[in-house]
């Protein structure tokens, strides 16, 4: 069964989502306000991660691999199971040095995922099959497919669901989280996939990414993802 990632911005936004869906598979911290995968404080992390979370799952987003905060690498809360590093304007650069270096300085116990970027183009990074490549070989085993440019389009108007599929059918070990956008339209050909997650902000929100998360949209959404 799809589980489903919530991205919430601090702790207020963390409980209102944990109230709403008390077994959610994955609640993630980010700051929308600084892009796709934008850091939110360390003072961010902790709160949320002293708070009760049950079995639900832990995510921190570092920001883009240049603009990570190395010495904060050292606050990540203990129960963090997942970081994440986005990889624009790596296209020409060694960027698996620098993932590789963030992955030695975060506990083993955590996972850095490897983040695909479907518009690559306009993130100036490297294309979802080198991405999987390279990274596997250095042993990641979950990837996150998003979108760089939160511009209305979604995962689905950059990547084919065939593209999408011939992604997850060519590496089945690994773990796929599907976001960029999501709606309540599109997150069906997330299912159709089986994707391992699926990612949303957005769709939960009062508005737009950047407004607050709403308590009966995320509840709507996480039955929509459990609904067979």
């Amino acid at each position: 069964m799809t589980g489903l990632l919530i991205s919430v911005r601090n702790k207020a936004e963390a409980k209102t989502v944990l109230a709403a869906c008390p077994e959610l598979d994955i609640l993630d911290i980010k700051e929308p306000d600084s892009g796709a995968l934008g850091a939110a404080s360390p003072q961010i992390w902790r709160e949320i991660g002293e708070a009760s979370l049950n079995q639900t799952s832990l995510s921190i987003a570092l920001g883009e691999i240049n603009d990570v905060q190395i010495n904060d690498l050292t606050l990540l809360p203990s129960v963090t199971r997942y970081v994440k590093v986005g990889l624009a304007n790596q296209r020409s650069l060694d960027w698996v040095l620098a993932w590789r270096a963030i992955r030695v300085l975060v506990d083993d116990s955590i996972e850095l995922v490897g983040v695909i970027y479907a518009d690559h183009e306009a993130a100036h990074s490297p294309p979802p099959r080198v991405i999987i490549d390279a990274l596997f070989a250095e042993g990641c085993r979950t990837f996150l497919l998003d979108t760089f440019e939160k511009d209305g389009k979604t995962l689905f108007d950059h990547l084919s669901t065939d593209f999408i599929q011939e992604l997850m059918k060519s590496t089945p070990e690994a773990t796929f989280v599907l976001a960029g956008s999501l709606t309540e339209s599109t997150l069906n050909n997330a299912k159709i996939l089986q994707a391992d997650y699926v990612g949303v902000r957005g769709a939960v929100c009062s508005g737009n990414r950047t407004n607050s998360i709403c308590p009966d949209k995320s509840k709507q959404l996480f039955e929509l993802v459990k609904a067979s």
